[in-house]
């Protein structure tokens, strides 16, 4: 057996279906131009990619630079998506923080979500709500191991989302 068939035979089916899954993501969206554009290519796939490609970006860029760093940069049009992500995932804290964090900035005024947002997006954000973006990043890093658990939860609990039609 070569070094590469050895490597994978020695790989759960769990962590080759996740790498196959990470691989078509990147073949669906080349060439990359802008996340909002990989975004809308995903949607020809089943919804498990799109949410892995969001959540993986979403997190990523907090754990980087905090929410601020996720709001100032191109991914924050992921967040939404991201929020799903860790919903369907059963991590239902990363998702409070992460529709959180949205609330904030849709209460500054400058969430630039408003047409994407449902009706009942903000229904679970009790009234009186009045946290700062210290405070939300300081709960999402409570979270941090949840978050960054939720393309695994997504790829090795939830695989019908990954299946054709």
């Amino acid at each position: 057996m070569c070094a590469p068939c050895h490597r994978n035979s020695l790989k759960s089916p769990e962590v080759l279906f996740e790498e196959t899954m990470l691989a078509r993501i990147d073949a669906t969206i080349a060439p990359f131009t802008r996340y909002e554009e990989a975004l809308e290519k995903l949607q020809s796939l089943p919804k498990g990619y799109a949410l892995c490609f969001a959540a993986h970006h979403v997190v990523s860029e907090i754990m980087n630079g905090g929410a601020p760093q996720l709001y100032a940069n191109s991914t924050w049009p992921l967040i939404l998506t991201a929020e799903q992500a860790a919903r369907e995932a059963g991590v239902p804290e990363v998702a409070l923080v992460l529709r959180e964090i949205v609330y904030y900035h849709h209460q500054k005024g400058r969430s630039r979500l408003e047409r994407q947002l449902g009706d009942d997006f903000f229904a679970s954000i009790p009234g009186g709500w009045d946290k700062s973006l210290k405070q939300l990043n300081d709960e999402f890093f409570g979270v941090a191991d949840d978050a960054e658990s939720v393309i695994q939860r997504l790829c090795r609990g939830r695989r019908e989302l990954f299946n054709e039609p």
